[in-house]
Order: structure tokens, then C-alpha cells, then sequence
């Protein structure tokens, strides 16, 4: 089979797209045995560019000069497919910075993004891309996988809005994802919503491209299917569903429907299935969450319960992975946080080696997630009493349930909830967290046990382990209520689609694709 045509050409760049790539190591040279490198100055000799190309890669910013302009219209001409590698390609990156007159070539002072110049077919961004992002983009190329690369032309002229857009949208979940991805730490949060610093922005695009509001693919979810499973269109494919709770009075006492997040994490860090976990514990104000990265039970222990408020959980990963080194990480959170992890795993632009390093995904059940205010403002005035004097909540099938210091259990019907609610989870079509290991609520099981859906080989392995060493308990008279669970997951989809159908109407963003 003949091999494809390829040029990478450098413009105004550093090379780090080149250097990220090869990173890969091994697995760069398996690709460049795969395809003919006509042209690349970092490696290949050939200074020739060939008439007929299969694919152009352009890294760096074009300098407004006749020899880049023309060498650009060139390569466009000549080329049945045009690819924008990295933030400087992309939208000029830091180029945006120069002021020109610097060496060594102090006669370019001005520079374009590609997409300014000619068409482009797709844009990869990123300073500099991780290794394994570019890679799979490559590696999708070759296969001639149109279904993967169809974000990597969606975003093309988009990712200069930065996460503003999503924002500005509506869309914004406040997973944490576009704060663990940015480079320079411009992005900070306010009630979840990201802030920009904008005089330390570099335009890279990472936070927009890795959002998972930005464009999300629902993928058949291959990864969790066994010989074992079971497939569901409502909850996604599953191997067991179960009644669980914690074995350890004090964890029920302290944690949430029956203590199983907890003790389930307990065991996974004393036996060495994970150096350490990303949670939500306690802020400073009253069921605000925090992100906590969790390195013992011990630690875990004070994070318990649920947190019923938003929390840019994901804005730790970076952290955890690279000031606490941990190799193997936990992570527990909500379905759209479970599905920004998926999109970190199946897209991996942003954070360096994050998608190796995800060992086990914890996911909760979620009709919908309130910002702090929100949370405060209908706890006021649908329940009638203050945050500060509520002891837990929790919901039900058909209500919202809080408790109080004085032992007061108020119930609030769950549509009566809905309009505090924050506006991106009107969108969201995943009740049960299909994309995770194990799926843990309280709605099908009885008061203080929790509802347990298996769906990997590793999350099956580990709740027989847990069960077996004493961590979890079960009783074979309690079972885990899988009609109720799918009830409300086709309650979820359906309200979901009609939300969608609002915005197509509307002509606003709609991230799944």
C-alpha cells in the first residue's frame, strides 16, 4: 500500500510541537514508518516539497512577509489535507506578545494565524500539544477515522473565545477541566464559573478544545464492555447492580447514603490501587465544595458526605499528577465531570499524560447541581430555614430532602428544585454516570444504603474484594432497585432533548456531536 505524502513545515515556532511529538518515542516511529516525511527540518534531510501532498503539517505563525504568504498559498494548493499543530499555527499563540524587532530576525514583527491566511482542514491546540494528543489525531488520519478528527475542524476559528464563550453561553458545568489544563495558570473560579486573567492568556485554545461543553462525543463506550456486560440504552452497559453500604459505623454515620464512596476509596488506597484521589470536601461556607486531592483513608475520611453545590473538582488534576506525583488516580465526581474525564482520555491535548495516569473513576447518580448562591437562595426559600442549620441533604426519586440541627426533615418536591438549578445541567442526558468504573447513588436503595452499578472488570473486582476484606457490606434481603434508577435516567434523556431542542431553536451552542 502506498504510504501518504507528508511536509511538516515550520514557521514562526519554537518547535515544541515537533519535540511533543516525538515524546511518543516508540510509538512516533511507528507512525513515521507508516507515512512517506518528505519534509521536516527536524527530521528529515529533504529540502524539496513535493508537487502532490497527502498532508501538510504547519507549526508556527505565519510572518505577514511576501516569502511566508507565498510559501503558505504553496503548501495549501498542493495539499489535499492542511492541519494548524499547536496554539502559534492555531491563533498566533504567544505571537500576540511580540512587538517585533527581536532577534534573531528583527524584520518580522507581525504575525497571522493560518486559518487568516488559507483554509484550513484542521487545528490542533495546545503549547505545545501533549505527546499523545497529537498522536491520536495522527493516528485517526491514517485510519482514515473522520467520526474522531470532526472536532479538530469544528473548533477551527473558535478557540480564541477561550472558555468565555462557554460561559457566555450557558454551558459552563464548572467540572474544574479548563483550570488543570491552562499552561499559565490564567484561569481561576468564582461559584465554579472560570475567570480569565487575560495579561497571562497565550491563546493556547487547550481550555476550550479540552471543555467538555466545547463539542462531547457520546462513544459507544467500548472500554467498559466485557464479555460480562449487560447492555442498556437508559443507564449504559453494566456487569451487577447492587445494595451496599459501608461497614464502618462511623463512615455511615459521617458519609453520605450509606458511607460507599468512602469506604470504596478506603480500600483502593490501603491495597495500592491508587496513590491518592481527587474529591469535594467542605469550604469555608456551608455545602460549598472544595477540590481535595486525598492521599490516605485518613484524609478521605474528612472529605466525606456529598456536596450538593457545585465544585470545579477537576482543577486539581494537574496538581495531582504532577506536584503529588501520584502515578495511579482516583477520581470521584458527577456524570459531566465524569464525562470531562472521558474527553481528557479520548482527547488528550491539555494535561501531559493525564489519560495513563486515571486509574479508577468513582461516578454519582445526578438529576441536577446547584452554584453556591442558588443553593442558599432555595434552601431560604423553599425550606424555610438557614444553610447553616441544615445537617445533609439528599434526593430522592421525587424529592429534594433536607435535614436540620433540630432533627427537622423537610421534603421538597424535586421539580419544585429545578428552576435554582445552574442552566448547563438542563442539557446534560446522563442520570447514572456511564462513564465510569462504578456508579454509586442513593435513589433505588433504601435509607442509608447506596445504589451500586458495576461497570468494569476493575470496578466488579473491587467491590468482590471490598465486600470480601470488610469494607462493604450487603444483605442478600436488599437489592438495588434498577426501574426506579432507569425511570429516572429516561426522565433525565428526555428532558435533555428537549433542552437541546431549545437551543437549536435558539441558535445557541450545542456540545454533543
Amino acid at each position: 500500500m502506498t504510504k501518504p505524502v507528508v511536509v511538516w513545515m515550520e514557521f514562526a515556532a519554537c518547535s515544541g510541537c515537533g519535540v511533543s511529538f516525538m515524546d511518543n518515542e516508540c510509538q512516533a516511529e511507528e507512525v513515521l514508518e507508516k507515512i512517506d516525511l518528505k519534509f521536516a527540518t527536524m527530521l528529515v534531510d529533504g529540502r524539496e516539497i513535493p508537487e502532490k501532498i497527502d498532508l501538510t503539517i504547519v507549526e508556527g505563525g505565519i510572518a505577514v512577509t511576501k516569502k511566508d504568504l507565498k510559501l503558505v498559498k504553496m503548501l495549501r494548493e498542493r495539499s489535499k489535507t492542511l492541519i494548524a499543530l499547536g496554539a502559534c499555527a492555531e491563533n498566533s499563540g504567544v505571537l500576540h506578545f511580540t512587538e517585533g524587532n527581536q532577534m534573531p530576525m528583527p524584520e518580522l514583527d507581525s504575525f497571522l494565524p493560518l486559518h487568516d491566511v488559507v483554509e484550513v482542514d484542521y487545528v490542533i491546540p495546545g503549547c505545545p500539544p501533549a505527546p499523545k494528543g497529537i498522536l491520536k489525531f495522527l493516528d485517526a488520519f491514517l485510519r482514515g477515522d473522520t467520526a474522531y478528527l470532526e472536532p479538530f475542524n469544528l473548533i477551527i476559528d473558535k478557540c480564541e473565545g477561550k472558555i468565555r464563550n462557554i460561559v457566555q453561553q450557558g454551558l459552563c458545568m464548572s467540572c474544574g477541566t479548563c483550570g488543570a489544563t491552562c499552561p499559565t495558570h490564567a484561569i481561576s473560579f468564582v461559584e465554579g464559573k472560570p475567570v480569565i486573567k487575560d495579561e497571562m492568556c497565550i491563546m493556547c485554545g487547550e481550555c476550550y478544545f479540552q471543555c467538555p461543553r466545547s463539542f462531547f462525543r457520546f462513544t459507544d463506550k467500548t472500554e467498559f464492555i466485557t464479555e460480562r456486560s449487560v447492555q442498556n440504552s437508559v443507564i449504559g452497559p453494566y456487569i451487577s447492580t447492587h445494595a451496599l453500604r459501608a461497614s464502618d459505623s462511623k463512615i455511615r454515620k459521617r458519609a453520605q447514603s450509606g458511607g460507599v464512596v468512602t469506604s470504596l476509596l478506603s480500600y483502593a488506597l490501603d491495597n495500592h490501587y491508587l496513590d491518592g484521589a481527587i474529591v469535594a470536601s467542605d469550604g469555608i461556607n456551608n455545602w460549598e465544595g472544595l477540590p481535595t486531592i486525598v492521599k490516605s483513608s485518613e484524609e478521605l475520611l474528612k472529605s466525606s458526605g456529598t456536596k450538593y453545590s457545585v465544585c470545579p473538582l477537576l482543577t486539581s488534576m494537574r496538581d495531582a499528577l504532577t506536584t503529588e506525583g501520584i502515578s495511579r488516580l482516583g477520581i470521584v465526581g458527577l456524570p459531566c465531570q465524569q464525562q470531562a474525564v472521558q474527553k481528557i482520555i479520548d482527547y488528550p491535548v491539555g494535561i501531559r499524560q493525564a489519560s495513563s495516569k486515571i486509574a479508577l473513576r468513582l461516578g454519582l447518580f445526578c438529576t441536577s447541581n446547584f452554584r453556591y448562591n442558588a443553593m442558599k437562595k432555595m434552601i431560604e426559600e423553599v425550606a424555610g430555614v438557614r444553610p447553616a442549620d441544615v445537617t445533609k441533604i439528599d434526593v430522592g426519586a421525587k424529592s429534594f430532602i433536607i435535614n436540620t440541627v433540630t432533627r427537622e426533615e423537610i421534603v421538597v418536591p424535586i421539580n419544585t428544585v429545578h428552576k435554582y438549578e445552574q442552566e448547563s445541567c438542563k442539557v446534560c442526558p446522563d442520570f447514572s454516570s456511564e462513564y465510569c468504573d462504578i456508579s454509586i447513588g442513593s435513589v433505588g436503595a433504601p435509607n442509608n444504603w447506596s445504589a451500586v452499578i458495576t461497570r468494569s472488570e476493575l470496578g466488579a473486582k473491587l467491590i468482590e474484594e471490598a465486600i470480601r476484606d470488610g469494607y462493604l457490606e450487603k444483605d442478600d434481603n436488599v437489592n438495588a432497585d434498577l426501574n426506579l434508577i432507569e425511570k429516572l435516567a429516561t426522565m433525565k434523556k428526555k428532558r435533555a432533548n428537549k433542552a437541546i431542542d431549545w437551543r437549536k431553536n435558539n441558535n445557541l451552542l450545542v456540545p454533543f456531536i
